[in-house]
């Protein structure tokens, strides 16, 4: 077997759930446009379905594991709903920043769609800016939030409840070369 082509496919079917979905309606088709011969080809269509899903599930897991690292707050906020929504989010296989891409499809779902709890979007974008933060080199970003986003990540962690109302702020985050990371939300005054 093409040895590149022979690992390139099985990486691409543990991790991408439409390629998975089309080798095992057409495996040798599907193994041959990977660039392996007939016989190569046949030799893969004999994968066991169920082996290849339990074991991308458990690959997904691990995504899950890594991604509650980086959004700590917003997966308690979302309890069980988070991997259900984190794979909803994920399209194909992991690219190379891997953990920082995988928070940041979540990220991106949670703010697009209005869901329960409503601020959970807010949280996210809140705790992406520490995730894109980490990365080396000068950094600044301004983010503006709807809801207490500091406070209820606060409280979130401490393993409370969060009884927030919409309060608008404006985060910063800022680094220079060599230095450590600032940041700072700024809540805008209440109204009333």
């Amino acid at each position: 077997m093409g040895l590149m082509q022979t690992q390139a496919l099985l990486a691409r079917l543990f991790t991408d759930a439409r390629l998975r979905r089309a080798f095992f309606e057409s495996p040798v088709a599907t193994a041959m446009d990977f660039g392996l011969g007939a016989d190569e080809a046949q030799t893969l269509a004999g994968l066991d379905r169920r082996e290849v899903a339990d074991f991308a599930r458990s690959l997904l897991g691990k995504r899950a594991l890594d991604a509650r690292k980086a959004l700590p707050a917003t997966a308690r906020a979302l309890g069980t709903d988070f991997d259900t929504l984190l794979f909803d989010a994920l399209d194909g296989p992991p690219g190379p920043l891997r953990h920082r891409g995988d928070a940041a499809s979540l990220t991106a779902l949670l703010a697009a769609r209005a869901g329960e709890p409503p601020w959970v979007g807010d949280l996210a974008r809140y705790e992406m800016a520490f995730v894109d933060a980490a990365r080396p080199g000068v950094f600044f970003r301004m983010r503006r939030f709807d809801w207490p986003v500091e406070e209820m990540a606060r409280r979130l962690m401490a393993g409370g409840q969060v009884d927030a109302v919409p309060r608008h702020c404006v985060g910063l985050w800022a680094r220079v070369p060599g230095g450590r990371l600032w940041w700072r939300v700024f809540l805008a005054p209440q109204v009333g």
